[in-house]
């Protein structure tokens, strides 16, 4: 029996409140519009719900624990520890094979984590308030994962975008959602004229959720592929940061998920079921097209084929889930 579902994550989107308070020749008065030290001031950032917790993605999102219900089939994601996000004035946006190298300034998540508010801070900001701010947030190291580089878009016109890899995903342990922050793109825009200088926090990639059984035995697992004919898993993607969509993707049939924290696996013994997170690239070509799942184990291969319904269209900031029996390979 195969079940497919969709559902919106728990939550779906994050403001961010932006204050800012200096410290630069002692006194703490508030800076005046376009009062900028040049040698920088501390500035704080809060991100905070807008909603009252629903599950039907009216609610607000922040990113960082993963926290699945079973009964529900959504995700709730809260800020963790040492959280990181990055900021940049659109105008001063350049290319660079970093945020950092492109311009953003680091923001760290200060006080209590796990929680829907956090506040991010910079001791030594030299944002312009009064213009217009590009956010980005990416899951550990994403100053290195994420560059800026140059495109031509499809007016002819040149525009500088995020450039970001989808490869390389690995889950250390059977139903653990943790590795999905390094993987669930999110950008946010505030334009210059806005009335309140908030941030609405945008998913870029959608969740699959694979609940897969197992033939009867102990089976060590150590990776998960899912292909799809319509040529329609992204290994890389290119985002607008002003309209916060994807730009360009490069295009494959395939996208792997490497099982625990090394070549040994995990091991699934008395449930003989694995339940994977792979974070994909929202895309509605999934529907009507063939998908085969394939899980490599050290005692052989298994696999499976599914059609999704009309149903099944992954949209950004979605939780979708395949459930299916696997049944092993002539190796």
């Amino acid at each position: 029996m195969k079940r497919i579902y969709n559902k919106v994550y728990h939550a779906a989107i994050a403001a961010l409140m932006l204050t800012a308070t200096t410290a630069c020749t002692g006194d703490n008065d508030p800076l005046q519009s376009n009062d900028v030290p040049p040698t920088g001031r501390p500035v704080t950032i809060t991100a905070t719900y807008q909603g009252a917790g629903t599950p039907d993605g009216t609610d607000a999102q922040t990113r960082t624990s993963y926290d699945y219900n079973v009964s529900n089939n959504t995700v709730k994601v809260t800020w963790k520890a040492g959280d990181k996000i990055y900021i940049i004035n659109s105008e001063n946006l350049k290319e660079g094979s970093s945020l950092t190298d492109a311009g953003f300034e680091e923001f760290t998540l200060e006080g209590e984590a796990e929680q829907a508010t956090g506040t991010f801070k910079n001791e030594n900001s030299t944002l312009d308030m009064n213009k217009q701010l590009y956010a980005v947030y990416c899951g550990n190291n994403a100053s290195s994962k994420i560059s800026v580089i140059t495109i031509t878009g499809f007016s002819g016109n040149s525009i500088k975008v995020y450039s970001f890899s989808m490869t390389g995903q690995r889950q250390t342990a059977n139903n653990t959602a943790a590795h999905l922050a390094d993987y669930d793109l999110m950008c946010a825009t505030v334009n210059a004229n806005a009335a309140t200088k908030s941030f609405n926090f945008n998913h870029v990639n959608a969740i699959l959720r694979l609940h897969l059984t197992l033939p009867f035995g102990e089976h060590t697992v150590k990776e998960v592929k899912v292909a799809c004919s319509a040529n329609s898993l992204a290994q890389s993607i290119t985002v607008n940061p002003a309209t916060e969509k994807v730009a360009t993707a490069n295009l494959a049939n395939s996208c792997i998920l490497k099982y625990g924290s090394g070549d040994n696996g995990v091991t699934v013994a008395s449930e003989n079921y694995i339940t994977a997170f792979v974070m994909v690239s929202s895309n509605p070509i999934y529907k009507n097209n063939e998908i085969t799942i394939t899980v490599t184990c050290a005692d052989g291969t298994f696999s499976t084929k599914i059609t999704p319904s009309e149903d099944f269209v992954m949209t950004r900031g979605t939780l979708n889930t395949i459930e299916a029996t696997l049944t092993k390979e002539n190796n």
